[in-house]
């Protein structure tokens, strides 16, 4: 189970973006099912990831936060194949269980030299941060840019080292093994080496997604707001193109080292027994917009749309293709658990890809997305960045309302609503509008489609606003 960060759909060639330079996840989804219509359930790491690993919703356990992780008592896939007679290999970063857990609750095995190299790397941001507001200013432009130069050092390369070396070792012993590696590329900063940014085509990288001034009054106020402090307005096209083949580049990168360890699981005669999953954790603006990296609570494809690929093991029943049936990445841990026939202890959300997997091309009527707070939640706002820093122009808007307000996205194929506490709702007719430019929530012809909408999101909050636990407890 390979999961990116922050790698947007459209960026790997199975979607149709033939651009881009993905062959080894190209590879792995004609030999098992692609999906071009999964969606995460909050556009930023650690709700997504929690929600992903637990198969709740955001809203179930309110888990909407950066700085509220989860505890190793806490159901979550890794600990129901640990207790299922699994060896799990844990790499990678964590981004959803908290630092005093017991680790081993979860794994078997734990590569804490990511771990490790990720803590010095924030120590070392800390110092400089300490440093830097002793002179605090505010940058001319903010990019998340740091270019392109002959050797670029990400963590991917030690840590899929190692996740071999466990292979090649047979680590795993007689027991049936899960490799977990949560992984940084193709995170900000935008940074790569030289030989992967000259594998593309500069004219063909596409133009970015501009809004024209009537656009933007209709869009939700955190993203006028970013908009208005990363200033990448004041960059031309070819600049904002440079950053998206930068993107594209990590992303070639990250699919080299993950050739490089389906050669190692067919060298170790395990690729035909093991199930493949591959997915990201939510998308990037990467340049569209006039915007960089994330946000909370808005919604737009590229940061809700993720690449998925399943590819089972030998003997079971599937039918290679790619399909666009609407896919939740809590589906994931239900698909798992499935295939592998282990009955879930806890109750969880996700649907079970089997059906999609053997043929099927209907899975979920509509999808959903969250984020954002209440008023008065200060210690969900996630900020407290100086100007200095280049989270800032995102991080400053998070301490406002109505910018922060609690949203929930609902989708289906032909239409996106989404329902904002504070200020004015969205919608768009996504067949006449892919690019989410023309908020069309004040359009009377769409208001019986509201009304339904609004609707299903109330049935979804009362299906999924609490978990019971299977365990009964004693009243005397």
């Amino acid at each position: 189970m390979i999961v990116a960060d922050q790698w947007r759909a459209d960026s790997v060639g199975y979607d149709g973006n033939n651009v881009v330079h993905t062959p080894e996840i190209d590879g792995l989804a004609k030999e098992g099912v692609s999906f071009s219509n999964t969606f995460c359930q909050n556009p930023v790491c650690v709700p997504s990831r929690s929600s992903f690993m637990t198969g709740w919703y955001p809203h179930t356990k309110g888990q909407r936060t950066m700085h509220n992780l989860m505890d190793d008592k806490e159901p979550n896939i890794l600990k129901t194949l640990k207790n299922s007679g699994y060896h799990v290999y844990w790499g990678g970063r964590n981004d959803f269980l908290k630092t005093d857990s017991d680790v081993h609750q979860l794994c078997s095995t734990r590569d804490d030299q990511f771990a490790e190299k990720m803590k010095q790397i924030r120590l070392k941001k800390e110092r400089q941060q300490k440093e830097a507001n002793k002179n605090i200013e505010e940058k001319e432009v903010y990019t998340h840019a740091k270019g392109v130069s002959e050797k670029v050092h990400h963590p991917e390369e030690e840590q899929f080292k190692h996740a071999k070396e466990f292979l090649e070792n047979k680590e795993y012993g007689d027991d049936p093994f899960c490799m977990y590696l949560a992984l940084a590329l193709p995170h900000p900063p935008y940074q790569i080496d030289t030989k992967w940014f000259d594998m593309f085509d500069e004219e063909a990288i596409p133009d970015p997604i501009k809004l024209s001034e009537e656009e933007w009054s209709k869009k939700p106020s955190l993203i006028q707001g970013i908009y208005k402090n990363q200033k990448l307005y004041n960059l031309s096209d070819e600049e904002l193109k440079e950053i998206k083949q930068i993107y594209y580049a990590m992303g070639t990168k990250l699919d080299n080292y993950i050739g490089d360890l389906i050669k190692t699981l067919k060298d170790q005669g395990l690729y035909d027994d093991t199930i493949f999953v591959f997915f990201s954790d939510h998308g990037d603006y990467t340049g569209d917009y006039q915007m960089v990296e994330k946000t909370q609570n808005t919604f737009e494809d590229c940061l809700t749309r993720v690449p998925l690929v399943i590819k089972p093991a030998k003997g079971m029943e599937f039918k290679p293709r790619n399909t666009d049936a609407l896919v939740e990445l809590i589906d994931v841990q239900a698909t798992i658990m499935d295939l592998l026939d282990i009955e879930p202890d806890h109750t969880q959300f996700g649907k079970s890809l089997r059906s999609v997997l053997q043929g099927e091309n209907e899975h979920r009527d509509v999808v959903f997305c969250e984020g954002g707070r209440l008023e008065g939640e200060s210690h969900a706002m996630d900020a407290g960045h100086t100007p200095d820093n280049e989270y800032w122009p995102r991080t400053t808007e998070q301490e406002k309302i109505p910018q922060h307000t609690k949203a929930m996205m609902l989708r289906d194929k032909d239409y996106k609503y989404v329902y904002r506490l504070y200020e004015e709702d969205e919608f768009y007719d996504l067949k006449a509008d892919p690019n989410e430019k023309n908020n069309q929530i004040d359009n009377t012809a769409f208001n019986e489609k509201v009304k339904e909408y609004k609707n299903r999101m109330l049935q979804h909050f009362f299906e999924t606003g609490d978990v019971v636990p299977f365990k009964q407890d004693k009243r005397f």
